[in-house]
């Protein structure tokens, strides 16, 4: 099973930082229809800026529209999901509490920390958090592709008709 979500990351050096000797350049995440998108997540590390194409790949842009693809796995050895032009990586999704963690494929916990009760419902059902039981796990492949030109929309009902938004 294949979710979608399709986000502006615009870039915002003022949510930069640097931790543990990691280097992460903020961005703001916003809806295509310019509303901003309700999650913690608010800067990348050089592998998260890679895998959606930010950082160095935006090429002298502000911002850039990803378009970003969650196949929810049955477990870690499933096969990995390819897809022409996308980058696709695999990492699993760990319950506790009200709290979803994203971990790498070796279990390398990331800095990435999803909420229930804070972040967009939309977003945590895209990740599989919603259906998880405490100390459960999701694996998925992310895929993640650039659209490189997209329409500056002027009404949400119209973004909502392009981007299947809720």
């Amino acid at each position: 099973m294949s979710r979608t979500l399709t986000i502006l990351f615009r870039r915002d050096p003022s949510r930069d930082r640097n931790r543990e000797q990691v280097e992460y350049e903020g961005y703001q995440p916003l809806w295509p229809d310019g509303r901003p998108v309700a999650v913690g997540l608010d800067a990348f590390c050089r592998h998260g800026q890679r895998l959606l194409g930010l950082g160095r790949h935006l090429a002298g842009r502000r911002e850039r529209l990803i378009q970003m693809t969650c196949f929810h796995l049955s477990g870690r050895d499933d096969d990995l999901n390819r897809l022409p032009g996308h980058r696709v990586r695999r990492f699993f999704i760990e319950r506790s509490g009200r709290i979803g963690r994203i971990h790498f494929l070796d279990g390398t916990p990331t800095t990435t920390v999803f909420e229930m009760g804070r972040d967009e419902p939309r977003v945590l059902h895209w990740l599989g958090l919603t259906s998880l039981a405490e100390g459960e796990r999701q694996w998925f492949d992310l895929a993640a592709l650039p659209v490189e030109t997209f329409p500056v929309f002027r009404s949400r009902s119209r973004a909502s008709e392009i981007y299947n938004l809720s």
